[in-house]
């Protein structure tokens, strides 16, 4: 039974761990570019796009307007990161235009003409803290000069990650240049022809730009984070491997039991002919047999829980702590096939003790045994 909890304990946190990578991964892709060239103040922009737009493997770019400001709505004031962005070119390279398309407010929204006339999309979480609504206007304080310039709420986007919804606004990318007193844009978003040749054509992009202008990934940008995930999910799998082994000495203890209740029998069996491998391998056999009933309930269990889990989401999760709102589950056959190995071979490691005594057993005295 301890096997069977561990084992099903082992798939349903890995199965939450992966779901966490993904989800959260995809989440920031959708709301940020695969590749981020930086464009240092002063330098020619377009023709920097000319040259990405003319790249092998190159599927589309998108300049953008990255910065801090100020929000203000009724008496509620509230920093914020602001990106201005084309939304048209800024779908080609990411999938922000999904979570506009899923927002409160005007289908018009998605235009390029609503962004122009000095209209704002406010984060979802952001809309909610500052109780302003859709149509209401809000005052952005420009960091460098501390004016004050006034955009209409026109819609929200919700990407459903938490730190995103509650912090992001947007606005037309040549309102954010005005507005931060720039001549262009402060970076340029790429969308690679695939996701596999992201690392190949950072290399290239930095060997085309000669180094002057700093070249990221977005697993570069997100370095730590992704960093943190993995190792978080490494010492799951490790800490919960120990109730495995705990239940393991219990098969160990249970056979080595069994061979001081079986020595006579033992001893009849050598008597008779059988060879020390031999009787190794009935006691390895019956520790498997239990290891591998123990691993298939297991498996159950895990499946059976992860189902009620991804149907039925009754575990809500605090978004400003979780970055989302719901468990996300992903279970994956490579986890699965490594926890049934892990479990066959620390099972397989368990029965050698007993099973060594079995074998080292003297007939003559198993046979006189009571």
């Amino acid at each position: 039974m301890g096997i069977a909890v561990g084992v099903g304990a082992l798939i349903v946190v890995l199965g939450v761990m992966s779901g966490f990578d993904e989800e959260l991964k995809a989440k920031m892709l959708g709301a940020n570019s695969p590749i981020v060239v930086r464009i240092p103040p002063g330098a020619d922009s377009s023709q920097v796009i000319q040259k990405l737009k003319g790249m092998q493997g190159v599927s589309a770019v998108a300049p953008f307007v990255y910065g801090q400001a100020l929000i203000k709505a009724e008496n509620n004031v509230q920093g914020i990161i602001l990106r201005g962005i084309d939304i048209e070119q800024e779908a080609k390279v990411n999938r922000i235009k999904h979570y506009i398309d899923l927002i409160e407010g005007s289908p018009q929204l998605l235009s390029r003409a609503t962004l122009h006339s000095k209209e704002i999309i406010l984060g979802k979480e952001l809309k909610k803290n500052l109780g302003v609504d859709i149509g209401k206007e809000v005052l952005l304080i420009s960091p460098l000069d501390r004016k004050s310039h006034r955009f209409r709420v026109s819609g929200v986007f919700n990407c459903g990650m938490y730190d995103y919804d509650a912090n992001f606004a947007f606005i037309d990318l040549k309102q954010a240049q005005d507005f931060f007193a720039l001549l262009g844009p402060t970076g340029i978003g790429i969308k690679p022809g695939s996701e596999r040749d992201i690392w190949k054509l950072k290399k290239a992009i930095q060997k085309k730009m000669g180094g002057i202008f700093p070249v990221y990934t977005w697993m570069d940008l997100n370095k730590n984070f992704l960093s943190a995930l993995k190792l978080e999910k490494t010492v799951m799998f490790i800490i919960l491997t120990l109730i495995i082994i705990v239940a393991c000495f219990n098969i160990t203890s249970g056979l080595t039991m069994n061979v001081l209740e079986k020595t006579r029998d033992i001893g009849i069996l050598k008597a008779i002919g059988a060879t020390n491998l031999g009787i190794k391998t009935i006691f390895i056999y019956q520790g498997l047999i239990m290891g591998v009933l123990g691993g298939g309930l297991g498996l159950g269990l895990g499946l059976g829980l992860g189902y009620l889990l991804k149907n039925y989401q009754f575990i809500k999760l605090p978004p400003d702590v979780y970055y989302l709102n719901k468990i996300p589950l992903s279970i994956q056959k490579t986890d699965i096939w490594l926890i049934l190995l892990s479990t066959f071979l620390i099972t397989l490691l368990a029965t050698f003790y007993p099973a060594r005594q079995a074998a080292k057993l003297d007939p003559v005295e198993a046979l006189r045994y009571e």
